[in-house]
């Protein structure tokens, strides 16, 4: 069963990238010496990305496994439209290949590491097939991150990109949650709670 879930992302999404890092944790088949199992990333306008994972080498059952994977041509995330794992076994009497999550990570700094497209994958891959991602709407002005839906203004809560959200607008994006600062105290935007000045006298 294919479960593509969408997951809430952060920082920015839209400079181009040229190294990603894929997360992968593996169910109770192993990936037998001689498997193929390559990231393959759909983009709008170009042909299909092809990324080996593994180099022939055996991964263990329940074993989890991060790939660093540098792009000879820069990646613009705005333009990917799925991403997706392909499995071929070493041999024919392998069983299908369990993916309990695999995750592309873009480079984020010292942030959290943000998703490509915001999501994961899970599932079971045939003995040779594809496990994908669902493809991403090309609506004009669809949000991919949460930076595309930030207002810059602290003080009414940071929103986020949920295009599938019933809050969501045209643009995917959902309003945050507007900070309640203590009593006596006033939220200004890139400061947040602060006293309240004191009233100047009127003069007489």
């Amino acid at each position: 069963m294919l479960c593509a879930a969408l997951l809430m992302a952060t920082g920015a999404a839209a400079a181009p990238v040229r190294q990603l890092e894929v997360r992968i944790v593996i169910g109770t088949v192993e990936l037998t010496t001689g498997s193929e199992l390559e990231l393959r990333i759909y983009e709008t306008g170009r042909e299909v990305r092809r990324l080996p994972l593994a180099h022939g080498e055996a991964w263990l059952p329940d074993s989890t496994h991060l790939i660093p994977v540098r792009l000879s041509e820069s990646l613009d995330p705005r333009n990917v439209r799925r991403f997706a794992l392909y499995y071929r076994p070493g041999s024919a009497l392998s069983a299908p290949f369990e993916i309990i999550s695999a995750d592309v990570e873009l480079p984020s700094g010292n942030a959290e590491p943000q998703k490509l497209l915001g999501m994961t994958l899970s599932g079971v891959i045939a003995r040779q097939g594809e496990l994908a991602t669902e493809e991403r709407e090309q609506s004009a002005g669809q949000c991919l991150s949460d930076a595309d839906c930030d207002d810059h203004r602290t003080c009414n809560g940071r929103e986020r990109c949920e295009p599938h959200s019933r809050e969501a607008d045209a643009h995917g994006c959902v309003k945050g949650t507007p900070v309640v600062c203590p009593v006596n105290q006033v939220c200004g935007d890139g400061i947040g709670c602060h006293g309240i000045p004191p009233v100047a006298p009127t003069a007489p």
